[in-house]
Formats: structure tokens, C-alpha cells, sequence
């Protein structure tokens, strides 16, 4: 029986052509407006490491001056000192805990002289980087707690930078001029590019990670800073300039998380940071306040501000986009199921059901949506595409429709068609055979 209302959909279709048409492409602009920007903010907003996300803290601690906290409220800074840094570090608390700043130099391969040297971002982290962000390898791996220890000069490289260099080559164990010293390759990253970039700043929220990453005792020792790209932020000012006297003072520079991996070392590691804090304000620092903050990675995203309200509205506005293609759809439904009334009474005149004449007009309108759906898929997909590139300097996931989101575009199709050609389809089947049979 199925089968025969297929047919009468298809044939219900093919009757009404231009009809149909419009009813599909009303369903395909709708449904395209709405999922094109539903997959952008869900991109942008999703969890960028789901299996740690309740278990990465980014730690936070209260060394404002009292005026500065007065107009900071209850928020703190998601960056520490860099003596804070390195007394939190000696810690065994966390499973994995890491140190991270960030500077900009020069990077070359002392072998290709047919290549300018690179001005790269580097990202200058402690070993535990690569363990607690669960970072892949193709090539080698991190630096040991030794090397680190020891400022080693040796260098991590994306998977970029090393087909620059390398042509895509092994090149763990090779050397590379950077900051005008040699360093030693250590390992070559695979693809890695979490959205959002929970860990780095809200600035550099949706950027691709740095392509260079070496420890962060070689760049103290190497005193590889630039004040432009070290996310430094001072609210007393340190007494000199030099670097030595930064590494001293109250401005933060060291953006750190741990893994804590249940509510108990959770609950140990805030005791800590505590005791800590009550420690530092009786060395005579800390006068505002003993407060700190763990916030994970989806209370840091949110406290940051890192995920932009403005992708919510935008994804509102087109779902009311398409309830307006909607209601316009089903003008164009009332128009196309009663002008087939006198079919409608010829069924119902031969034995045919208001419930036989419901379910055949239902098949056809699921048919109407599955291949609004389709076009809508296919928009959607151009209209990622176009929006690849105008906003080219954002990376591509953000842009890129996955399996789930092109089902949830298929079923909305299909879902809001039946719902909003349900009074059509209701309508039509109270048609009477008398009044129709009359004007044949």
C-alpha cells in the first residue's frame, strides 16, 4: 500500500510543477540560511577537547592592586606571575600541569638557502603541553622535564612548517636556525587545530595554533621576548625594563592549566592555591584578596568572553528566517492540495478515506521536504564555502558542515514540511465528494 501512495506522491508532484518548485526552493532557502549559520556558532561554541574539558582547569589567582580589583569585580586575570608559575609547578597534585607564554622570531633551515627565513609565532610551554592538550604526533614526540630543566635548545614544528622546510620529511634530529641559534628538532606535530583555541587568548581565539613551540626555560634563559606577543599585562608597573626584573614582578605573563581528573584532587588542588595564596600575602603580596579560581575549559571559554554572542543572534534571526519560508510554504501548500479537490473527491467517492487522503498528501509533502532538505544541503554547503572565503584567515573546521549536521539539516527539512503542510493536508482531506462530484 505504501509503495502506491509513493506513486501518487510522485504524480502529485509532477502535476503541480511549478508549484512544487517553489515549495522546494522556498524549503531549500530556509533550511540553507538556517544551517549555514547554526554550523558556524556550533563550531565556534563547541567542546574543543570533549574527553578532558571537565577535567582541564585554567588557574587563576588574585594579585590585582585595590584599585585595579575594584574595577575588575569578581573576575580574575587568566594569566599568573612567572614566580607564581613556577612555585604552582613544583605541585604534585595535578596528573599533567602546564606553563604557557607565547613570543614571536625568525626560523630557518640552515640546509635550504633557496628559503627566506620565516617570522613564526612560537608557543613557549613546559613538557606536560603535549600530554594534558592530548596534541598528535607524525614524527617524534616532546621535550623531556631534563631538557627543560636544562633551557635545551630543541623545537617542536606544525606539520606546515616542517613540509616548508622539510618537504614533509622526518626531520626529528635536524637542525633549524632559530632566533639565530641552532635548535634541534624533537618532534613534528599532525594536525591539530582545536575550535575554539580554549587555552591561548580570547583575541586569538579562533587562529590556528602556533606553528613552533619550544620550551619556556629557553626562553627565559634566551631572554627570547617581544612585549607585542608574550600576553603581558601589567597593573603595577615593574621598577626597570629588563626582563629580569619582569620575571620579578607582579605582571602576568603565564597562562596556566592542570588536569585534575576528579572532584577530590580538584578539591586538594584549590587547598593548595589557598594556602598559597594566605603564604604570598604574608610575604607582603596578594593585598587585595587570598582568592583564587579553577575554571575549566568551558567556564574559561565563557568567563573570557571567547565565544561571540553575536552567532547566536545571527542563528535566531535565521530560524525566524525560516518560519517565515515556512508560512510561505504553506500558502503555496493551500493552494497546490486544493486545487486538487476534485481528485480528492473522486478518491473519497470510490471508497477512499480522509485518512487514505491524509497519509497520501503527508508522503507527498515528505517528499517535498527530503528534496527541499538535499537543495538546502547543497546551498548550505556553498554558502560555508563562500564564507571560507571572506573570513580566510579563520581556519577551515569552523566552515566544514560534519555527518551529524547534515542529518539534523535533512530531518529539519523533512520535520518542519510535515508540521507546517499539516492544515493543508487537513483542509483538503475534509473535502466532500458530493461537491466536487456535482461540477464534473
Amino acid at each position: 500500500m505504501m509503495i502506491y501512495y509513493f506513486k501518487l506522491a510522485f504524480l502529485g508532484v509532477r502535476k503541480t510543477p511549478f508549484l512544487s518548485f517553489l515549495i522546494i526552493a522556498m524549503i531549500a532557502i530556509g533550511i540553507a540560511a538556517t544551517m549555514t549559520t547554526y554550523t558556524v556558532s556550533y563550531m565556534m561554541s563547541k567542546d574543543p577537547i570533549p574527553a578532558k574539558s571537565q577535567m582541564l582547569f585554567n588557574v587563576q589567582l588574585d594579585n590585582y592592586t585595590k584599585e585595579y580589583a575594584i574595577e575588575m569585580g569578581d573576575k580574575l586575570g587568566y594569566t599568573i606571575t612567572y614566580q607564581d608559575a613556577m612555585n604552582l609547578l613544583k605541585s604534585d597534585i595535578p596528573v599533567n600541569q602546564v606553563a604557557l607564554n607565547s613570543t614571536k622570531e625568525t626560523l630557518s633551515n640552515p640546509l635550504r638557502a633557496d628559503l627566506d627565513k620565516l617570522n613564526v609565532m612560537v608557543r613557549t610551554t613546559t613538557p606536560d603541553f603535549f600530554r594534558i592538550f592530548d596534541v598528535p604526533f607524525t614524527f617524534g614526540s616532546g621535550w623531556s622535564q631534563h631538557a627543560e630543566d636544562d633551557a635545551a635548545q630543541v623545537i617542536v614544528l606544525s606539520k606546515k612548517i616542517n613540509d616548508q622546510l622539510f618537504n614533509g620529511e622526518n626531520s626529528v634530529g635536524k637542525t633549524v636556525v632559530f632566533a639565530d641559534k641552532i635548535f634541534t628538532v624533537s618532534g613534528v606535530l599532525d594536525h591539530w587545530s582545536p575550535i575554539p583555541k580554549f587555552y591561548s587568548t580570547a583575541v586569538d581565539t579562533y587562529n590556528d595554533p602556533y606553528d613552533v613551540f619550544i620550551p619556556l626555560n629557553t626562553q627565559i634563559q634566551n631572554e627570547l621576548y617581544s612585549a607585542l606577543n608574550s600576553d603581558t599585562y601589567c597593573t603595577q608597573e615593574p621598577a626597570d625594563g629588563s626582563f629580569a626584573t619582569l620575571l620579578t614582578s607582579e605582571c602576568t605573563m603565564i597562562n596556566m592549566w592542570v588536569e585534575l581528573p576528579n572532584e577530590q584532587t580538584k578539591a586538594q588542588y584549590k587547598d593548595f592555591l589557598t594556602s598559597y595564596a594566605q603564604q604570598q600575602q604574608a610575604f607582603g603580596r596578594f593585598q587585595n584578596s587570598t582568592r583564587s579560581k579553577l575554571l575549566n575549559v568551558k567556564e574559561r571559554l565563557i568567563d573570557d568572553d571567547m565565544i561571540p554572542n553575536e552567532g547566536k543572534l545571527a542563528v535566531w534571526l535565521a530560524a525566524l528566517f525560516l518560519v517565515v519560508c515556512l508560512l510561505n510554504c504553506m500558502s503555496l501548500m493551500m493552494a497546490k492540495f486544493f486545487g486538487r479537490a476534485r481528485e480528492v473527491g473522486l478518491r473519497r467517492a470510490v471508497g477512499a478515506s480522509k485518512q487514505a487522503i491524509v497519509i497520501q498528501f503527508s508522503i507527498e509533502l515528505a517528499l517535498l521536504g527530503t528534496l527541499g532538505g538535499l537543495l538546502g544541503l547543497a546551498l548550505a554547503q556553498l554558502g560555508l564555502k563562500i564564507l571560507t572565503g571572506i573570513y580566510y584567515y579563520m581556519p577551515a573546521g569552523i566552515m566544514q558542515m560534519n555527518l551529524s549536521l547534515a542529518s539534523i539539516t535533512l530531518l529539519l527539512a523533512l520535520v518542519s514540511s510535515l508540521l507546517f503542510g499539516l492544515l493543508p493536508v487537513l483542509k483538503a482531506s475534509q473535502t466532500t465528494p458530493s461537491s466536487q462530484l456535482k461540477s464534473l
